[in-house]
């Protein structure tokens, strides 16, 4: 992808200034961009740290493993699961508001009538009558 270089070619040149990179860059419904090269690692200062938050979604350094926290190239890479999920109970509760209101979006004059032309279920629905129709899912699938 001509973005994800691009990416890579602005952070290259920082990652030797960095001591901490924390990694969240998500698609919807894809694979996690991987943002972090080993080349680029390679530029980092000894004992600097990665946290890549997008493990769960294959993560966005190329060097995470999941479940753990490795060294390469003597930084240090945590990899572990479901890092929002051991947030302070704050993030919970919004995370509940912003369920509420997309269930009520869906659920206009109290009957489920999605409107797929909204853009909000148009980026989050993924199937429609048994077909997958979500663009990120169907890349990731052809990727799997």
């Amino acid at each position: 992808d001509e973005w994800l270089e691009k990416e890579r070619r602005h952070l290259e040149p920082l990652m030797e200034d960095v001591d901490v990179v924390v990694l969240s860059a998500l698609v919807p419904g894809e694979v996690a961009p991987v943002l972090i090269t080993e080349q680029m690692m390679q530029r980092m200062k000894p004992v600097s740290v990665i946290i890549d938050v997008s493990i769960d979604q294959g993560g966005n350094c190329e060097a995470t493993e999941g479940g753990r926290v490795c060294t390469r190239h003597l930084v240090h890479v945590c990899g572990l699961w479901n890092i929002p999920g051991s947030m302070p109970v704050h993030s919970t509760w919004l995370y509940a508001n912003n369920l509420l209101h997309y269930v009520k979006n869906l659920f206009k004059n109290g009957t489920a009538s999605p409107d797929f032309d909204d853009e909000i279920v148009k980026h989050t629905l993924v199937t429609r009558e048994g077909e997958i129709v979500h663009e990120g899912a169907l890349k990731a699938l052809s990727k799997a």
